[in-house]
């Protein structure tokens, strides 16, 4: 019995000391982020002051540890990426000075996965070398899709005007995410691109993006173009996309080719359209035109039950 009871000492201490490792683990992890949170928020102060200051005397930004270097890199990315048409050149003697392009190599070099693809994104933020163009350039092939979208990101916002070769040539497809992370770059000036050329390629993601921007900035003269798509392009995908977009700018979707290219899709991905439509604002009435009555009559239970949501929200 003695034994027995000796046991279960040892197991208890056991877990004791495993519980109080793994709490010692957690607080180290914890205090090491507070300290990078801190270190970012005092950089991004010194970054935005840095561009702020309207003198153009060479302000020093000095981080001397690894940790701080990182920080920095981060607070600079985070500035470019929350402002519009920013003069990086105000921060090349920061850059230089704490030799922030070498260590982002480095830990692109020595990193795998998406930690790889984090330092990507990263050094897209900073003037950029023909040695770090050239890795990001054998990156951009790479078979883990985050890591070559991210370094595509980073190309081309170091060399804008190379934008649409660069997606021209690409041998796979954006996903939405992908599309999302280039119109960003246009609504901060980064790259200008006309929309019209990538309406009328035959590119899929040149295509894409031209029917994103449209979406996304709600320019309302591309309605020919639109329709232009829906009647003759062969690609499901770009074709539901640009009728998704047509109602997203509270156009009549009437027409013989867009009721044609309805009547091909099976029943879940005209669910999902009579739900986008009901969300959108169109009428019953409209709907009748693009719809059975089945289909019609759930579209008019999801409207009524938007506008019942509506009443609620304006007595709250």
């Amino acid at each position: 019995m003695l034994i027995i009871y000796t046991y279960i000492f040892i197991i208890l201490i056991a877990i004791l000391a495993t519980v109080i490792m793994t709490q010692r683990v957690i607080n180290s992890r914890d205090t090491a982020i507070d300290k990078a949170s801190r270190l970012k928020k005092f950089y991004i102060r010194q970054v935005i002051n840095r561009l702020q200051d309207e003198s153009r005397i060479p302000t020093h930004i000095i981080a001397k540890s690894r940790a701080e270097r990182i920080a920095l890199c981060e607070a600079i990315y985070f500035v470019r990426s929350h402002t519009y048409g920013i003069d990086s050149s105000l921060l090349e003697l920061t850059i230089d000075e704490n030799r922030l392009e070498n260590l982002l190599l480095c830990r692109i070099r020595y990193s795998t996965g998406y930690q790889r693809a984090h330092w990507l994104t990263l050094i897209g933020s900073i003037p950029l070398s023909s040695k770090s163009l050239q890795q990001l350039e054998q990156l951009s092939y790479s078979r883990n899709h985050a890591i070559r979208i991210s370094a595509l990101i980073s190309l081309i916002t170091a060399t804008p005007h190379t934008a649409i070769r660069r997606i021209a040539a690409l041998p796979y497809r954006f996903s939405p995410l992908d599309i999302s992370r280039i119109i960003s770059l246009l609504r901060r000036g980064i790259i200008p691109i006309a929309y019209e050329p990538l309406l009328q390629s035959g590119n899929f993601n040149l295509q894409m993006l031209g029917i994103a921007i449209v979406r996304n900035f709600g320019i309302d003269i591309a309605d020919k173009q639109l329709h232009d798509i829906i009647s003759s392009c062969s690609d499901k995908t770009i074709v539901h996309e640009a009728i998704l977009t047509l109602s997203s700018l509270g156009r009549p979707l009437g027409r013989t080719k867009i009721r044609q290219r309805m009547n091909r899709m099976n029943s879940d991905e005209r669910k999902s359209f009579c739900r986008y439509l009901a969300a959108e604002g169109y009428s019953v009435q409209a709907l009748r035109t693009l719809f059975s009555e089945k289909e019609v009559n759930y579209a008019e239970t999801l409207i009524k039950s938007y506008k019942r949501d509506l009443v609620c929200r304006q007595y709250t």
